[in-house]
């Protein structure tokens, strides 16, 4: 017993006997408060956990439990490492609201220390806050989330600048007033991704998003049920450099893009678009990932836009009858290689409209391109087969054809159409056909 007293003794030296800077390397891999508590371990530890450079606070999802505003405050009031690396504050509903819980005092401090990745998040009762000016001016911030009950509130002068963020999230925060929004956007030379999440009354009307560096734009927008008419809402969005474009807005607010000649991927999960030149911003994107809405399906009867770059679709049907407009589509993208058949979101799918006719042509894509095609939850109704059929014998480059079958028909359904998708005729000698 005595021996191994002994030989945990000397392994807690070697361990202590380490250079600080290698000691507070260990302590920045594990979680903030484990770190803090090693300065229990012996007076060699007392303060080797203050020059930590990696901080994160979150409130537990136990609304029950203490917040650790407590510990946030009294540990940063000890912390003296002049660099922060990263900083995360989420504070839940059971922090408290009082005077002495002063946000901004803590985003400065880690705007003082250089900090390079800063994430706050509020989630508590209290309204909106303002975070410090010096945040929209820190030189060395590359990724910013916002998250939750704070105002953004960016000043229009030219002391806004954040020349080295690439990275912002806003989540369902509150703007100040739709320059403010401007203002922050218009800060960032290169900011290269940007995703924004809207929900209910955030003040602002037109969402303007004028980034010439932007790459890379995820926006969604939650409906609110007590507001009947969200039309006056507007997103404008203007980035020349985008190469993926995500929206998903059931509000039926409007849209209005710019063209992005450099498009890779687009996905647009959207209600309505009430410009007809909608469709026309993404004609150069080579993954079209869609809605077919009510609204969708109209602008594609309407439209003769050639994607001629085209190389991989992604339908979702979600309105009235969508087999003519795609047809359409398919017709002016000569050059498709995918294109896959989404039915998994749909709810009452047999009250969605299906009829089939068959075409007088066929597109130049089936005939001489397309070579994945997947159709996913697929029915039981007869316009599916024939629509299935269709596009099996004019596909003559097929190389895989994947088929899953609805999972909420019963087993004996499934089996059946199982056995009906064995027999369906292929042109292609070369595809494959995969059931799931």
């Amino acid at each position: 017993m005595a021996e191994a007293k002994i030989e945990e003794t000397a392994c807690e030296d070697r361990i202590s006997g380490l250079p600080d800077d290698l000691l507070v390397m260990i302590l920045d891999l594990v979680p903030t408060k484990d770190a803090v508590a090693t300065m229990f371990l012996s007076k060699r530890w007392l303060s080797i956990w203050t020059m930590v450079r990696r901080l994160e606070y979150k409130d537990s999802d136990d609304e029950s439990k203490k917040s650790v505003w407590w510990f946030l405050n009294k540990s940063l009031q000890l912390h003296k490492a002049p660099v922060i690396d990263s900083f995360c504050m989420e504070l839940g509903p059971q922090c408290p609201t009082s005077d002495d819980v002063d946000i901004g005092k803590w985003v400065a401090k880690a705007v003082d220390c250089l900090v390079d990745k800063l994430k706050i998040k509020l989630l508590w009762s209290a309204g909106p806050t303002r975070l410090p000016e010096s945040l929209f001016s820190c030189e060395y911030l590359v990724e910013l989330t916002l998250s939750g009950q704070i105002l953004v509130d960016v000043p229009s002068s030219s002391s806004s600048y954040l020349p080295s963020l690439t990275d912002l999230q806003l989540n369902c925060v509150v703007y100040k007033d739709e320059d403010s929004l401007i203002s922050f956007l218009s800060s960032c030379p290169i900011l290269d991704f940007l995703t924004v999440k809207r929900e209910k009354d955030d003040n602002v009307k037109k969402f303007t998003v004028k980034v010439p560096s932007l790459c890379d734009f995820w926006y969604s927008c939650d409906r609110d049920d007590d507001v009947v008419d969200h039309t006056d809402r507007c997103l404008v969005v203007d980035a020349p450099a985008m190469t993926n474009f995500r929206i998903a807005d059931f509000t039926g607010a409007s849209c209005n893009v710019e063209d992005m000649p450099c498009l890779e991927l687009a996905q647009l999960y959207v209600e309505s678009c009430h410009d007809d030149k909608f469709l026309t911003c993404f004609s150069s994107v080579l993954s079209l990932d869609m809605y077919l809405s009510d609204a969708m399906i109209m602008h594609c009867c309407n439209t003769t836009i050639n994607f001629s770059r085209l190389l991989k679709l992604t339908i979702r049907p979600w309105g009235s009858d969508w087999l003519e407009p795609l047809l359409l589509l398919l017709g002016n993208s000569p050059k498709l290689k995918e294109f896959l058949v989404d039915y998994r979101y749909i709810y009452n799918r047999e009250d969605l409209p299906f009829s089939w006719n068959q075409p007088s042509s066929v597109p130049e894509c089936l005939s001489s391109q397309l070579e994945i095609f997947e159709w996913i939850e697929y029915g039981d109704r007869v316009e599916e087969e024939e629509f299935l059929t269709y596009i099996l014998a004019n596909s003559k480059c097929l190389k895989t054809a994947t088929i899953s079958v609805n999972a909420d028909l019963d087993l004996e359904e499934q089996e059946s159409i199982i056995e009906g998708l064995k027999d369906i005729p292929r042109v292609s000698t070369t595809c494959h056909l995969l059931i799931k």
